[in-house]
């Protein structure tokens, strides 16, 4: 997973891979788990500074073994498909002794991820896309020659958007950038813009990387491997 950093101001352009690349992050998990439990497999990933494994240790973030969004059963010719509501995916961190956590939150409409996070257990920001067809399905952003793309928002824990005073394209959120058509359709590896809220200190940034990291293993993962 490449990763583009935005501290304030201006989408990044799909250039963004060229950019030097300043950390590593590399996924520990079974090969048994990938295989016969690939959505809700445990792991760790350790991110190290550098372009290559070996360098320092940054962070290192822990997924337990639970459920996947979704589970099926060979019912009837097509068997049922439907979603889970306990043990879904969550994130830890410790950073400086304090429980940095990310989770997915699942709620009426299943349809659109939600994701939470908190620290030391108080919720601090939510994230999630804007919504059409009140409520139940994620709106697509494109036009005005951009890409299509479901960029997801900051909210506070009252439902309040985080803007920071910006535009909608600079406003906190992370943001699936499109890289070509070679690496999006040839491989599985994705690359995301994230843009912090004003208020992120280093630590809180390092949770929200992590928030990342669970965006694309619960959604834009399993979208990749599912049209492999």
């Amino acid at each position: 997973m490449d990763f583009g950093y935005m501290n304030s101001g201006g989408l990044m352009k799909d250039g963004a891979t060229t950019q030097p690349d300043e950390m590593y992050a590399l996924e520990q998990s079974s090969f048994f788990m990938r295989c016969c439990w690939r959505d809700g497999r445990p792991m760790t990933i350790n991110v190290s500074e550098g372009a290559e494994a070996g360098g320092n240790s940054i962070i290192d973030y822990n997924k337990p073994c639970g459920c996947p969004l979704n589970c099926f059963l060979p019912i009837g010719d097509d068997g049922v498909e439907f979603p889970c509501c306990c043990m879904l995916p969550e994130l830890t961190a410790t950073v400086d002794g304090h429980e940095l956590k990310s989770n997915y939150v699942c709620d009426q409409y299943c349809c659109v991820s939600k994701f939470s996070y908190s620290e030391d257990g108080q919720e601090v920001y939510r994230l999630k896309p804007d919504t059409c067809c009140f409520g139940c399905c994620p709106t697509c952003r494109c036009g005005g020659g951009r890409r299509p793309a479901i960029p997801y928002f900051f909210y506070d824990p009252n439902g309040e958007r985080i803007t920071d005073g910006q535009s909608e394209d600079n406003q906190p959120q992370i943001r699936k950038v499109f890289t070509g058509l070679a690496k999006e359709c040839c491989t599985t590896a994705d690359t995301f813009a994230v843009f912090f809220p004003q208020d992120a200190d280093v630590k809180r940034k390092a949770g929200l990387l992590g928030l990342t990291f669970l965006l694309d293993f619960t959604v834009f993962e399993r979208q990749g491997q599912d049209g492999a």
